[in-house]
């Protein structure tokens, strides 16, 4: 899923959020923008595709539960595989972080 040299990947925020804790759709948007201090504001219409490919990955699983008479809420929680897929992106992520760095620095070396 992850594209080579790709820096910044909403794929690796979303996995993270629920490293975190199951959530629902929206909760991950919305906390995504709330623990950024607005900086990062994914719409749901981004968020639904990824999910979806997470889940036939089998990074992560979704379940059905009934909150209040009668809204159905989507829940995805993050299975083993998919933790494993986030140490790797944010693993990649940092380096590329570190390259930058280095690279600003004029650390060519």
């Amino acid at each position: 899923m992850s594209k080579k040299n790709s820096f910044f990947r909403l794929e690796m925020l979303f996995l993270k959020v629920l490293d975190g804790k199951d959530c629902y759709g929206y909760e991950i948007t919305h906390s995504l923008k709330e623990l950024t201090h607005g900086k990062i504001d994914v719409k749901e219409g981004t968020l639904y595709p990824i999910l979806y490919k997470f889940e036939e990955l089998g990074y992560i699983t979704s379940e059905k539960r009934v909150v209040g008479k009668r809204m159905t809420r989507v829940y995805y929680h993050l299975e083993p595989g998919g933790k494993k897929y986030l140490d790797k992106i944010y693993s990649e992520y940092k380096s590329m972080v570190e390259t930058i760095n280095d690279f600003m620095e004029g650390n060519y070396e």
